[in-house]
């Protein structure tokens, strides 16, 4: 049975035989390109967001705008589109399935996570010369090709969705925290390039460890540790990582490497044995915008009340954008 005869979705151009991911803000199916008698990965993001007039307009001048980027580690992008009230975009088909799998599985040899980072790296310095940030570096966004390749995918997509999409107004999930820069958990519109460094680190932390550097039993807590805690300590036989992921995680952007050059460089001396430089100390942490307040007398609202700025906004920016 063919799946148009289940569902009554219908990309013209395309021929869809099965679903192959489904996440809160889009569904990934496997299709066939009919011109070109082609399998790809067809994403066609929920219908809930056409429900924000902009969302259309944003999301294919990214889309047609990120279509563009041509590099060995960033899933290529053949088509955009919408039908009826479907969005749609149809990439490269990788079969390698993606980074947060492996991790599930359990922790990456310290060559391998390296390694993979580097590939990100490049795929995120090429892209930011090219004047674009990510927005949101995750292991759901990292895939494999078939030769073991890492890919980086979703360019634009967490741009194009945006804070102006009412996406709880739809009753859709927020998506993790996890992986937010300190800019972003305080609402910072005016990201660069080192932010994504700052998400690439954690992801470099979760492949060597297992775990996020920075969790808590919610969304307010993770954004206050992404600002305020320091970084975890690595285990003892990954010791000499410690100062590469120390400059990726700082608080402060000048404090990081500045771009994804050095950051591949850093890399590169790791690889070779050689001691990672350590970031210097900043005076003071120019990014601490969250602070608690003392319990009212009347005693309502028990224990702290924290002052978050614009940490909300950016847990819906981040995550989610399967």
């Amino acid at each position: 049975m063919k799946f148009q005869e289940v569902y009554p979705m219908n990309i013209p151009g395309y021929r869809i035989e099965k679903e192959i991911a489904h996440g809160g803000m889009a569904t990934v199916y496997l299709a066939v390109q009919e011109s070109l008698d082609r399998p790809v990965a067809l994403k066609v993001m929920a219908p809930a967001l056409a429900a924000d007039r902009s969302f259309g307009e944003r999301f294919l001048k990214e889309a047609r705008t990120v279509a563009r980027l041509n590099h060995p580690n960033i899933l290529a992008v053949y088509d955009v589109g919408v039908s009826g009230h479907h969005y749609y975009l149809a990439m490269e088909l990788v079969p390698g399935g993606d980074l947060k799998q492996r991790i599930r599985q359990e922790a990456l040899p310290p060559q391998d996570a390296l390694a993979i980072a580097r590939q990100m790296a490049l795929a995120l310095g090429y892209a930011h010369e090219e004047g674009f940030v990510h927005r949101d570096v995750k292991p759901e966004n990292i895939l494999f090709r078939k030769d073991g390749t890492a890919v980086l995918s979703d360019f634009g997509i967490a741009k194009a969705v945006g804070s102006g999409t009412k996406m709880t107004g739809t009753g859709m999930s927020i998506g993790t925290p996890h992986y937010m820069s300190p800019e972003q958990a305080q609402g910072l519109s005016s990201l660069d390039g080192r932010s994504d460094l700052y998400s690439l680190g954690v992801v470099l932390h979760e492949m060597l460890t297992g775990q996020v550097p920075f969790d808590a039993d919610n969304t307010v807590g993770i954004a206050m540790q992404h600002v305020q805690a320091p970084v975890p300590r690595l285990p003892q036989s990954l010791g000499k990582l410690q100062p590469l992921l120390e400059r990726l995680l700082a608080k402060d952007p000048e404090q990081r490497y500045q771009n994804a050059g050095e950051l591949v460089q850093a890399i590169d001396d790791a690889l070779a044995g050689k001691l990672p430089v350590s970031a210097p100390k900043p005076a003071a942490q120019k990014t601490q915008v969250l602070k608690a307040e003392e319990p009212t007398p009347s005693g309502k609202g028990s224990g702290l009340k924290w002052a978050l700025g614009g940490a909300l906004l950016a847990a819906v920016l981040v995550g989610g954008f399967l």
